[in-house]
């Protein structure tokens, strides 16, 4: 009886193993050759064997997105999109220099991403020199919202601003009057800390 059971756990195991690793494995259709393209920057390192969920999950849009534009004819110039990626590591060096590489060799008209704020200021600076349009799935920085400064710079989520005025809103609602601000060391961390400061 008992032997039963266990053979009966493990075909479903297996069952079950199989129907995930079909979703896992599934390979992008074939795309309409184009030479219009747009660039996705994406945060894991170069040749990673292990890419984050937010990372793959990020890529997996974009290029669901651009599939979709084909699918529903959605053209530029009578020009279907095609997709270029990066990994970037999460480098403001390596975002620029395989930025700059892979721009002369293809005919890229926006880019998607940077994941990171600190990696979106310098993009957003660099790709508004170029004349193209940049925008971030991930990106928070207050600045980046300065249309003087990042003119060409768009984004998908709130900026961190929005964050900070829950926190008041909910310092207000529960007359709380203290609390002490934990950040990491860099332009996300100190923006965060400078937005709430202020606000």
């Amino acid at each position: 009886m008992v032997s039963i059971w266990n053979l009966q756990w493990f075909c479903l195991h297996f069952i079950l193993w199989q129907c995930n690793v079909n979703y896992v494995k599934a390979m992008w259709p074939s795309l309409n050759p184009s030479t219009i393209q747009l660039l996705g920057l994406f945060s894991d390192a170069i040749n990673t064997s292990e890419p984050t969920t937010v990372s793959i999950h990020s890529r997996a849009m974009f290029k669901a997105a651009i599939i979709l534009s084909q699918l529903y004819n959605i053209t530029i110039d009578g020009k279907y999109i095609e997709w270029q990626t990066i990994q970037t590591g999460g480098d403001l060096m390596d975002s620029l220099s395989s930025t700059c590489r892979i721009l002369p060799k293809s005919s890229i008209v926006g880019i998607v991403g940077p994941a990171f704020s600190r990696e979106a200021e310098m993009i957003a600076t660099f790709a508004d020199s170029i004349d193209l349009p940049v925008i971030s799935y991930s990106a928070t920085a207050p600045d980046l919202s300065d249309r003087m400064v990042y003119p060409a710079f768009y984004r998908t989520v709130p900026s961190d601003n929005t964050a900070a005025f829950a926190m008041v809103e909910l310092f207000n609602r529960y007359n709380w009057t203290s609390c002490i601000i934990i950040y990491q060391n860099d332009a996300y961390g100190f923006g965060g800390a400078r937005i709430i400061n202020e606000v």
